[in-house]
């Protein structure tokens, strides 16, 4: 019996209404699909764009200029680690500082390294970066390079130059205001008086005042570098020209400056509710305002002598003109001058005063009086030539930092970002493996 073969199905086309549909739904998982990547997309760019912000982007921006070298924060945040390695983690803040003005002298250093004569091999960087147990990357050994070529510099080059040993003289001074006060303590210093208890009360001079006149052992030569501004006075020139044992004689000095002057003062009017109205020439020693009162009781001009001498910047300018002195407000824009309007006060109509002392005022210039005790050609010890040498590097690296083009660009926000990334390295450096 044949087999009765099936018909296939057919099936049926879908209407317009069931295609519509379908088409739809299609449409909608699409859409849901490229809205979920896309959120994706933004979730991962966020996420993104924040460490970008917050560990790429400021690595590159700039925190020193010094010529043509730009360093950014990526390199000053090694060298923060290098300079702050091996201390505890709250102590890197104290760090932040000194390492921008490392890397400044030392990058100063090597632009300058072949008129220094100071050359630096790779063994040698190595050696010392094996030593102090540092990483051996790039920033390590420019950093720990440049420090050695300070070092050579500072030894080889400024080193070369302090004598073993040099002409040595033992010193005692005073610095006072007038030839009149220097030749009083000469006296009394002829009568036994007290060096160091006349240095005290008299020097108006800090470091002698200090001291108790007591400089020590002068190096001829090398007094500036190791005095500062009073290694820049005629107290070197003094101390070797006078014999062991001496007293020099009083030795007038521009150079040095003081709080005192003299006042010679005259009255213009006087009014009892006003006050006295007064004109004034400040001058910086009792002999130079002796000289200016005699020319003015031989009847030379006051607002010229005003002009030509007076040291009082606020009132050169108006003749020496104080105001009425009860009510002008000028000398409080100094040191309170109380002893002034005082004696200014008690003076009449017309009157030319004696020098009123004023030690409220600034002045220049004023009368050594130098003791030598010993005089020697010696050699010096270890540590004044290290001195020298450390103070002939500083004032060689503050003439490159005038002549050179130097922008620090490390500001608040970008110390706390080192100091954080210094702090991450240290902890993860400590935990346990």
């Amino acid at each position: 019996m044949a087999k009765k073969h099936k018909k296939p199905e057919t099936k049926r086309a879908p209407t317009k209404r069931e295609l519509s549909r379908w088409q739809r739904q299609q449409r909608l998982q699409r859409l849901i699909t490229l809205i979920g990547v896309a959120f994706l997309a933004i979730i991962v760019g966020f996420i993104g764009f924040g460490y970008y912000t917050d560990h790429i982007k400021p690595i590159s921006q700039p925190v020193l200029q010094v010529n043509n070298r730009t360093f950014d924060l990526g390199y000053y945040t090694k060298a923060l680690g290098i300079y702050s390695f091996g201390s505890d983690s709250s102590s890197i803040p104290f760090f932040v500082d000194m390492t921008i003005d490392r890397l400044e002298t030392g990058e100063l250093v090597k632009q300058r390294a072949t008129d220094l004569g100071v050359t630096v091999s790779d063994d040698e960087v190595k050696t010392l970066i094996d030593r102090l147990g540092l990483p051996n990357d790039q920033v390590t050994k420019d950093v720990i390079s440049k420090e050695m070529l300070v070092g050579k510099a500072v030894n080889e080059y400024f080193g070369a130059d302090v004598p073993t040993s040099c002409e040595q003289a033992k010193v005692e001074a005073i610095f006072v205001a007038s030839k009149k006060t220097a030749e009083e303590i000469t006296a009394k210093l002829a009568t036994s008086g007290n060096f160091t208890a006349l240095a005290m009360q008299y020097s108006e001079e800090p470091i002698t005042r200090q001291r108790g006149g007591d400089l020590g052992w002068l190096f001829k030569g090398y007094s500036e570098l190791l005095l500062g501004d009073l290694g820049k006075s005629a107290i070197e020139e003094i101390a070797f020209s006078t014999q062991p044992q001496t007293l020099s004689q009083p030795v007038y000095d521009e150079s040095i400056s003081k709080r005192k002057g003299y006042w010679i003062v005259e009255v213009l009017e006087k009014d009892e509710q006003k006050g006295v109205h007064a004109r004034g020439i400040l001058l910086n020693t009792e002999e130079k305002a002796e000289e200016i009162r005699g020319k003015l009781q031989r009847g030379e001009d006051f607002a010229t002598l005003v002009r030509n001498n007076s040291l009082h910047e606020q009132t050169k300018q108006l003749d020496g003109d104080l105001g009425w002195i009860q009510q002008s407000s000028w000398y409080r824009k100094d040191i309170p001058m109380e002893d002034l309007v005082k004696a200014v006060s008690q003076l009449e109509l017309g009157t030319i005063s004696e020098p009123i002392l004023d030690s409220g005022a600034e002045t220049p210039g004023g009368y050594w009086l130098v003791r030598v005790l010993e005089k020697d050609t010696k050699e010096m010890d270890k540590d004044i030539r290290d001195n020298i040498k450390s103070k002939s590097f500083e004032a060689w690296l503050d003439e490159q930092k005038a002549n050179s083009k130097i922008d620090n660009l490390l500001d608040e926000e970008k110390k706390g970002w080192a100091i954080a990334r210094v702090r991450k390295n240290v902890e993860q450096q400590r935990q346990p493996k």
